[in-house]
């Protein structure tokens, strides 16, 4: 399971743009491999050679667009050899404890509800303060530790950099629109851009909330109590 040398790897199949930084974080204290597949919603449990893991929100079970499948549910049992029907009506948090011999694909699910129930988790908030929020709720929970954060010299060039971008794509924006707003592929294009930089500004502000407030060593002490840091820091050879 664990990627040890620098041969080793591992493919994490993800949702979420924070999911992804977080994996970008664990990887810069090791050597190991990364390969990564953003899935927004969906479970891919074939490959070669390789350890296969997917991280996703626990709230998949209660959104009808991102729920997994009873035949997708089938094909995970059929790759963990298990009867075809024994994950049916499982709750998500505990489906991987069915996957006793760590079978390809191994299910990191983040809880209660989404990345940010389990990163509070791991701030140390206790689990039964965080069940029964919604996933807003804990976003705003989080969001709250974002915000008060203070940024370093090398962050704050790098969002005076993403905000100037922005503004210049704005800028175009709102011309193409006057100019010729039929246009819709350059428009598009324009908006993805704009988008674009938007993520690299949070992931500034994501990463450093991880480096100044989740330094392994303290992830590390969560492993413990919370078995999807375990498997994540174990995947990743720490």
């Amino acid at each position: 399971m664990a990627a040890k040398t620098r041969r080793n790897s591992i493919l994490v199949v993800y949702e979420g743009y924070r999911e992804g930084y977080f994996l970008e974080y664990l990887v810069d204290h090791n050597d190991v491999r990364l390969n990564t597949l953003f899935c927004s919603g969906g479970i891919k449990h074939s490959a070669r050679d390789v350890n296969v893991y997917v991280f996703f929100d626990e709230d998949f079970q209660s959104r009808s667009d991102q729920i997994i499948t009873d035949e997708t549910l089938e094909g995970l049992a059929k790759a963990w050899k298990l009867n075809h029907d024994a994950l049916k009506g499982c709750a998500y948090r505990d489906l991987q404890t069915l996957n006793k011999d760590m079978r390809n694909p191994i299910l990191i699910v983040s809880y209660p509800r989404s990345i940010e129930g389990f990163l509070l988790r791991l701030l140390g908030s206790p689990l039964k303060d965080l069940e029964g929020k919604t996933s807003k709720q804990l976003k705003g929970i989080l969001e709250g530790f974002l915000k008060s954060l203070p940024l370093h010299n090398e962050d704050n060039k790098k969002m005076q950099s993403y905000n100037e971008k922005i503004a210049k794509y704005k800028v175009e924006i709102a011309k193409q629109k006057q100019s010729d707003p039929n246009y819709r592929q350059h428009l598009r294009s324009l908006e993805e851009k704009t988008a674009e930089y938007g993520r690299k500004k949070n992931r500034v502000v994501f990463m450093r909330f991880l480096n100044d407030k989740l330094p392994l060593s303290e992830i590390a002490a969560r492993r413990a109590d919370i078995p999807e840091t375990d498997m994540l820091l174990s995947a990743f050879g720490l």
